[in-house]
């Protein structure tokens, strides 16, 4: 069994992927010399803790054990667990992080949800998921995106539809229809709006078979 801070693979891939979602807005704030000291222009409208919590209650539904976050405030902690950003400028906005990790019901890593952004509230989710070759844990996938968008986006799709899907299902087996069929080890979704955020789902061929990102931000 191995833990997430073992499965090195998922912190690597998730640093490096993580740029166009919020390239734009993190440029806008720094232009931003107004705010509040401890806020930000990006933070979504909803706390670490309430986020956290919520998505432990969400998730228990499918069956899905998800741990008490661990907090990071220190610029050196965050830097060491959180340094998710390639651009030194844009991470050094990171004030604050929470991580946990998710387990299935035998007790086997399925990944993590990471959040950071201010001290106040956060300016990005995001999710990361290890699948084996086989995709054995597919509709965990499905579980997961979904009741984080539910609880940190809105529980809108259907009647938003947004990319043109009728439902999140849909989106996720087009992308990895895509992926599999392609011959590139990165295939996404690219930034899709949804009410008054962003998303974006990434899918990636690894060493240990696929990596699911999702992101969530302003």
């Amino acid at each position: 069994m191995k833990s997430k801070y073992t499965y090195t693979g998922i912190a690597v891939a998730v640093a490096i992927s993580i740029t166009v979602i919020i390239s734009t807005q993190l440029n806008t704030s720094q232009k931003n010399t107004g705010e509040e000291v401890g806020t930000s222009a990006l933070d979504l409208d909803f706390s670490y803790e309430e986020a956290n919590s919520d998505l432990k209650t969400a998730l228990e539904s499918h069956h899905i054990n998800m741990s008490n976050p661990i907090r990071f405030s220190s610029q050196t902690d965050i830097n060491q667990n959180c340094n998710f950003l390639s651009d030194p400028k844009k991470q050094a906005l990171v004030k604050y992080c929470t991580s946990t990790e998710l387990r299935d019901t035998r007790g086997s890593f399925l990944g993590d949800i990471s959040m950071v952004g201010s001290v106040t509230a956060p300016g990005l989710v995001i999710v990361a998921l290890q699948l084996d070759p086989m995709l054995t844990s597919y509709d965990n996938v499905k579980n997961v995106f979904g009741a984080v968008i539910n609880e940190t986006v809105c529980q809108c799709w259907d009647k938003e539809r947004p990319g043109g899907y009728a439902t999140l299902s849909d989106m996720v087996n087009a992308l990895r229809d895509f992926h599999i069929n392609g011959k590139k080890p990165n295939s996404t979704t690219h930034s899709i709006p949804l009410v008054n955020k962003h998303f974006e789902i990434e899918l990636s061929t690894n060493e240990h078979g696929y990596l699911w990102k999702l992101l969530v931000a302003r």
